[in-house]
Formats: structure tokens, C-alpha cells, sequence
């Protein structure tokens, strides 16, 4: 298994050059400065609430707002949420064998309107249009625990929605708010704030990826929801699995 991952990671780094694809959505020239440079925000939360009843998942914002002098630059953000309120059919040492069903809901903000940040209360309004989906996963696995059969069917919830995502408490809670979708409730668990460009690829909110970044991924390699160690913000893609793609897109904006 080592032999394999050391492999895979000479391959990648190997790459010359990728599209990558993330979502980016820019907004419309900020009128409002913020700052004479740029600022740079990460936010990373723990999802809690859906509606009236308790889920789990996770909650990850990158963003830039900006002034500089005699240059006015777009806004951009980036968001994903992913949450579920079934208990993973198996942890990450589980050796699966048979048949296994796992529902989760994704959201994704698909373009930027306005993003506005309050400095005295160290909160966070984002408004934009946002999609939501429901993914149901159908695993089957062999005797060897062996995947042998996958299916993904995905269940539009809101499309092109009007939506907002609200940081408040000092980053302490969030929000997201989206028409005809229930409110996405949690609490913050990382913040960072820095004028210096943070790398949406880079895990720990670094201005690159580095190999330690490929490194979290080959931990997770093949990890879907419902495994245990399947974790959101490296799904990039958001396919529902971490894999080869994930891999080479780090590795093509290291």
C-alpha cells in the first residue's frame, strides 16, 4: 500500500500542467473598501443543525475582498457545505463486506453577489446564488471488501437559489440561509484571516500546496461518505469520493 501511494504521488507531482476546477464565484466591483490591501479569509465549520434536527458535516468559505489603491478587483468566494444526519455505515478501520446505503446533501454557492465584513464585529455576510443537492450512494462490496458496484443518485433540492451565508459570534456560529431549503446551522472551527493569498488546494490555508497537502489526500484516497475518513474539503470535485482527480488537481497548483 505504501509502495502504491509513493507511486502515485511521483506521478503526480510529475504533472506539468491541469485545469483544475473549482468553483469561483466573482461578484460585482466592490464599492465598499474594506482595506488599502487585500484580505484574505478562511473559514472552516462544523455543521450542527438542519431545520429542527441535528445533522453532522462540514462548512468551508474561502474568500478575498479588496481594495487597492487605484485598482478596484473583483470579489471572489468559494463555498461547500456537506452534511448528513445518518451514521456512517463504517469507520476508516472497518473492512466493509456487503451491502451499504448513505445519504448526504451537498450546497455550493455557484456565483458571488455581494460580501460584505463587518471588522468591529467580526461578522460575515455573503449573498449569492447557490445550488443544493441530495446525493443517496448505493455501496456493494465483495467478501474481499472489494468495492464491486457504486451508485450515485443525485436529487436536485435548489437550483440558482437566492441564498446567504452568515458568520457571527466572532466566527464563532454560522448560517446559511437559501430559498426553499431549510437554515444550515454550525459553529466555526478555523478561521484565518491574513493579507498574504491563501491556496484554496492548500489544507492548512497556505499561499501554495505542498506535498503535505497531496499527503492528506493518499490518506483519504478512495474515501466516500459514510466512510470515516472521508473528509469533505479535500473532495474538490465534490463527486462523492476523493480520488485521482483530487490528487492531481493539488498537485497541478502546488
Amino acid at each position: 500500500m505504501r509502495k502504491a501511494i509513493a507511486l502515485m504521488l511521483l506521478v503526480v507531482l510529475g504533472i506539468s500542467s491541469f485545469a483544475a476546477v473549482i468553483n469561483l464565484a466573482s461578484a460585482q466591483e466592490s464599492t465598499e473598501p474594506l482595506d488599502l490591501r487585500a484580505r484574505w479569509i478562511r473559514f472552516r465549520g462544523r455543521v450542527k443543525e438542519w431545520g429542527e434536527e441535528a445533522y453532522h458535516g462540514s462548512l468551508i468559505m474561502n474568500a478575498e475582498t479588496v481594495r487597492v489603491p487605484t485598482v478596484w478587483r473583483k470579489q471572489w468566494a468559494s463555498v461547500r457545505a456537506v452534511w448528513s444526519n445518518e451514521r456512517r455505515p463504517f469507520a476508516s478501520e472497518t473492512t466493509p463486506v456487503g451491502n451499504f446505503t448513505y445519504t448526504h446533501y451537498i450546497a455550493r454557492l455557484r456565483r458571488l453577489i455581494a460580501l460584505k465584513v463587518n471588522k468591529g464585529d467580526l461578522n460575515l455576510n455573503l449573498t449569492g446564488i447557490w445550488n443544493v443537492k441530495k446525493v443517496k450512494i448505493t455501496y456493494e462490496f465483495d467478501e474481499d471488501s472489494i468495492l464491486i458496484k457504486k451508485v450515485r443518485e443525485v436529487t436536485p433540492i435548489a437550483t440558482r437559489a437566492n441564498g446567504q451565508l452568515h458568520i457571527m459570534d466572532g466566527w464563532k456560529k454560522f448560517e446559511i440561509e437559501i430559498e426553499g431549503v431549510d437554515t444550515l446551522k454550525g459553529v466555526g472551527l478555523e478561521t484565518i484571516i491574513t493579507k498574504a493569498r491563501i491556496n484554496v488546494f492548500s489544507f492548512e490555508g497556505g499561499t501554495n500546496a505542498i506535498l503535505q497537502d497531496l499527503i492528506q489526500i493518499t490518506r483519504c484516497f478512495r474515501a466516500m461518505p459514510g466512510f470515516g475518513n472521508y473528509v469533505p474539503e479535500l473532495d474538490y470535485n465534490l463527486d462523492s469520493i476523493i480520488d485521482a482527480a483530487d490528487l492531481t488537481t493539488v498537485a497541478a497548483n502546488m
